[in-house]
């Protein structure tokens, strides 16, 4: 669908937890998180089709600060401790790598130099606006589940943004 995209924490998050339910599944075991995705991802058909869809992306982009922001997702959400904790890092971690993704840092300093960025920087913040500068500068779309704050101010400074739930078709 794209050849290139930046990812933003709640998609990326998304498919971690519905690689790690899959595997759980081909193991015989039951899903375990499936209460944590967004309403339109709790179907198995929407959790395949954004897997694939994500999965179709030749380049994934994406910041250090949203891979941080995945581990304290995975503390406060999923609420994994010791062997299970581990066992979900490595499932993530295989999928990452095979996926090749693409960490970009973009500096604060250098966010914060950028007159178009002055304004909203305070408003939703650093790892947005370093996602945002990240699509600008590699001309391509931004996905993301956040239409509150980062995809509106993404679509005001002429990104070409897209929610998860414009991308795969609801239903089950």
């Amino acid at each position: 669908m794209f050849p290139k995209a930046v990812i933003d924490t709640g998609p990326l998050f998304s498919v971690l937890v519905i690689n790690y339910d899959l595997r759980l599944a081909e193991l015989g075991r039951s899903p375990r998180f499936t209460s944590e995705l967004a309403d339109e991802l709790r179907g198995l058909a929407a959790q395949r089709r954004l897997l694939a869809l994500l999965s179709s992306i030749r380049d994934k982009l994406t910041t250090p600060h949203v891979i941080a922001e995945l581990g304290g997702l995975g503390k406060s959400r999923l609420k994994l401790y010791g062997a299970d904790r581990i066992a979900f890092w490595r499932t993530s971690i295989d999928l990452l790598i095979q996926w090749q993704i693409d960490e970009r840092l973009v500096r604060l300093l250098d966010l914060a130099a950028e007159k178009s960025f002055q304004a909203c920087l305070p408003d939703i913040g650093t790892t947005d606006t370093a996602l945002i500068q990240l699509a600008l500068q590699h001309e391509c779309v931004l996905i993301t589940e956040d239409e509150r704050t980062l995809a509106r101010e993404a679509w005001r400074q002429g990104v070409d943004c897209r929610l998860v739930t414009q991308l795969i078709p609801l239903g089950p």
